[in-house]
């Protein structure tokens, strides 16, 4: 018996709109340096406004206004990081699918940052969490 190669892990961006994920992502193979870590090459502005072209995001919206977040690639210490709204990280099924769909270890690391904070987030919050992690 054979065995089948394990699928390669991604790297991207993600949006919450309307209890639905969407993704947009690079394998890790493709992802661009960015400081220390490898990251996916394109912006949350840029990719929203594709999507709106499509018909994937209302097009009547700005990027910042659903919950997003973004997963990078940590080489030292090989480990991935999900950074995203509080939205999406406090539910399970949510960071469920996102480790399913790029591919990711169970060692994924969690963490806020305000980069990827909605407005109801940011207008509820006292706090700065700039890179908690968990």
């Amino acid at each position: 018996m054979t065995k089948q190669p394990l699928p390669e892990p991604s790297v991207g961006i993600f949006w919450l709109v309307r209890d639905k994920l969407l993704f947009d992502t690079t394998p890790l193979s493709r992802a661009e340096p960015y400081g220390d870590h490898l990251t996916h090459p394109r912006s949350h502005i840029k990719t929203w406004k594709q999507f709106q072209q499509i018909g994937q995001a209302p097009r009547e919206s700005e990027y910042e206004e659903y919950p997003r977040g973004r997963v990078m690639y940590h080489p030292s210490p090989d480990e991935f990081t999900i950074l995203a709204d509080q939205c999406i990280l406090s539910r399970k099924d949510l960071m469920a699918q996102i480790k399913k769909e790029l591919q990711l270890p169970k060692n994924t690391k969690t963490g806020t940052d305000l980069h990827y904070k909605c407005f109801r987030c940011l207008s509820g919050s006292e706090q700065d969490d700039d890179w908690d992690f968990e």
